[in-house]
């Protein structure tokens, strides 16, 4: 009896193990079919919206290895290349919908504090007062105590961003947008090939017409590195707007060491997204100025005249004004004849003392104020015997000053767009720009020099920080409690923050120098050269660092310097327009586009969703001329928008709804009186040079 007991038993064991094989079987073939079908439906529908990702998918090649592991609940899994486990449980599905949850219900979200704009100036220029009234308006309602209390306890169905980490199979993707609509979506995955497992188990193709259809924009940022993720970022953001990240959902999907990695970086360069967008009295200062080049036929940076070839090789020294200057004080006066030397803004000053005339000397700034430094840099005479590198926007009675000048073109601006259009009419091409020139005149000085092809290139005083000692400037500097000038110059405060000191260490620093310090390493990377940092200023990536002690004598020069210089001054010509006047600026045009904007900000909004419309219908009118002929016009709106409409949705979707309209619609009167007044000064300062003054 017991051995047929255990027989019927064993039978049964072996009937359920056939049956699971069985069922597994089935779930597999039918996961499989599925997979395929939903693979290349994915394919097609990336070939139409994003051709680049479509074509890695078609040119990648998996791992023999590669392998989608199918569930009991019959959807795929996944163990990447780099860890031990799946992505999922048994079932992933029910898995994904869970996380959703927890992340609706307890949100995480990229939020900034507007209320600091509110710089103590003495700056009467429009958009320094309309900042300096937004920044006290949003100081006080932070102030009120009530205010945390009325902060969004949960993601509402409509948000503005969302920061997606982590592609995993994609369960999580169709979830959450099915319970809110985003108007920028990034979706960032490090890893391609669990990007490309997830398209043979979610429904990209239909994820994609969704967003479409909601009329969203979908940013796929596949196999981005952290030390690109800002590039990248950047990119997107110049051509949409920062308004796109400002107020963000964050959500991490999967818990991968790169997608970490990819989430501090984002938190820690965020600041970068927060300004440096210009503004409409830069922008318009830039036009006029501009213009007033044109008409007196300046010189232009030409990059097709290539002014070094693969054999000529000559050295350059970047002097900026930081504190390493003094450090390498000994090196610049002993090579000064065997090096092109470029003298950045005030570190003039510091040469002359020095006994050094640099070759060039280098600016960025506009105003008129900053014309009115340079009197207290070197006499006229002296201004008479160098040459100056600067770019388009700078003061047009600076140029003059010079035995002689030189410009290029200055990339996001005004004055340049309307000078390349009028090229494109005159039936001529465009003019490179160059990159990465500002926000400090270091940035422009290397960039030059990068642009000019120097291979070998030796950075002083480019410091972007105060060392840990207090010193902020070269004591040899305008900066200095010796510089006998009318005018007193005051440095930069650090706000707290710090950068890797090039020599260890730290340096203090600031949103401006820590940008500034971006620049010069994206500008390294994309044009990378031999390039020594020289002394106890940041760290600069790309760069190599040194004391001056350890640099070598630099071999003398196998041609007279002057002739070097020569070269570097015939890459340089006039913009060859047929015609150049004030109607060329098209001020009709752009009087009638702020018609239209104020038009779009007076209508009534009387829920969230109203307003975030409002918003987008303006950004997108504006950022729709980029690239046309009023592109000019598109950088006169710009700055301004971006400074005024990254608070307003930040603070609409801050709070629940009536107290976020209650912001909103007090903020709105003042973009509206904003750009009321910007209309009425374009009228009549569309060509007038900067009056923006010492007093």
């Amino acid at each position: 009896m017991n051995n047929k007991n255990e027989s019927l038993k064993a039978l049964s064991e072996l009937e359920e193990q056939l049956l699971t094989a069985q069922k597994k079987i089935a779930l597999e073939t039918d996961f499989q079919q599925e997979a395929n079908f939903r693979f290349k439906k994915n394919l097609d529908k990336f070939e139409s919206h994003f051709p680049k990702i479509a074509k890695a998918i078609k040119e990648y090649t998996p791992p023999e290895n590669f392998h989608i592991k199918v569930t009991e609940s019959g959807h795929g899994n996944f163990k990447p290349h780099n860890s031990d486990v799946y992505l999922y449980s048994e079932n992933p599905l029910e898995q994904a919908e869970s996380q959703v949850d927890g992340a609706i219900n307890k949100p995480s979200f990229t939020l900034s504090d507007y209320s600091r704009y509110n710089p103590k100036s003495t700056d009467e220029r429009i958009h320094i007062r309309y900042m300096n009234y937004l920044g006290k308006l949003l100081s006080e309602k932070k102030e009120q105590k009530d205010d945390r209390k009325h902060w969004l306890k949960a993601l509402p169905s409509r948000f503005p961003s969302a920061m997606v980490f982590g592609v995993g199979l994609g369960y999580h993707l169709p979830i959450l947008f099915e319970r809110c609509e985003f108007d920028y979506t990034f979706i960032l995955e490090p890893d391609f090939e669990v990007f490309f497992a997830s398209l043979f188990c979610t429904d990209w193709a239909e994820l994609i017409t969704t967003i479409d259809e909601q009329g969203g924009c979908l940013f796929l940022l596949v196999g981005v590195e952290k030390e690109l993720l800002v590039t990248e970022l950047r990119k997107i953001t110049e051509s949409v707007g920062a308004f796109s990240l400002v107020r963000s959902f964050c959500f991490q999907h999967t818990p991968m060491p790169e997608i970490n990695k990819l989430i501090n970086e984002f938190f820690r360069e965020y600041f970068q997204f927060q300004f440096g967008h210009g503004f409409y009295n830069d922008a318009v200062t830039g036009l006029a100025h501009s213009y007033f080049h044109e008409l007196n036929k300046q010189l232009y940076f030409d990059a097709k005249n290539l002014i070094f070839d693969k054999h000529f090789q000559v050295p350059a020294i970047i002097v900026g004004n930081g504190p390493s200057l003094d450090e390498a004080k000994d090196f610049i006066i002993e090579n000064q004849n065997n090096c092109i030397i470029f003298a950045c803004g005030t570190a003039l000053t510091s040469l002359l003392k020095m006994g050094v005339k640099p070759d060039f000397h280098v600016l960025v700034e506009r105003p008129y104020r900053n014309y009115q430094v340079l009197f207290d840099m070197a006499t006229e005479a002296e201004f008479k015997e160098l040459n100056l590198l600067s770019i388009n926007t700078v003061y047009p009675d600076t140029p003059g000053l010079y035995g002689w000048s030189g410009l290029a073109l200055k990339g996001n601006e005004a004055g340049t767009d309307l000078l390349q259009t009028n090229r494109i009419l005159s039936g001529l091409k465009p003019l490179r720009e160059i990159t990465f020139c500002n926000p400090l005149v270091a940035n422009t000085g290397l960039s030059y020099a990068l642009h000019f092809g120097f291979n070998e290139i030796y950075l002083a005083g480019v410091d972007n920080g105060m060392s840990e000692c207090g010193k902020h400037h070269s004591e040899l500097s305008v900066y200095g409690d010796n510089h006998k000038g009318k005018l007193k110059f005051v440095p930069q405060k650090s706000d707290g923050a710090h950068l890797k000191g090039n020599l260890g260490g730290v340096v203090k620093t600031n949103q401006t120098y820590r940008v500034s310090n971006k620049q010069l390493e994206e500008i390294v990377r994309i044009k990378p050269k031999t390039v020594y940092n020289i002394g106890q200023g940041a760290f600069i990536k790309g760069t190599i660092p040194c004391e001056s002690d350890m640099l070598l004598p630099v071999p003398t020069l196998k041609e007279p310097k002057k002739e070097i210089v020569d070269k570097i001054k015939g890459a340089f010509t006039t913009l060859g327009l047929k015609s150049f006047s004030e109607e060329s600026i098209l001020k009709e045009k752009i009087l009638s586009i702020f018609e239209e904007v104020i038009t779009m900000a007076e209508e009534p909004c009387c829920s969230t969703s109203e307003a975030a419309n409002a918003l987008r219908r303006q950004e997108r009118y504006v950022f729709s001329f980029k690239g046309t002929m009023l592109s000019h016009a598109f950088h006169i709106f710009k700055g301004s928008l971006l400074y005024y409409h990254c608070p307003m949705v930040t603070n609409l979707f801050k709070y629940e709804e009536q107290k976020g309209l209650e912001i909103y619609n007090e903020i709105n009167e003042l973009w509206i009186n904003y750009l009321k007044e910007m209309r009425d000064h374009f009228a009549l300062y569309a060509t007038k040079k900067c009056d923006w003054e010492f007093y």
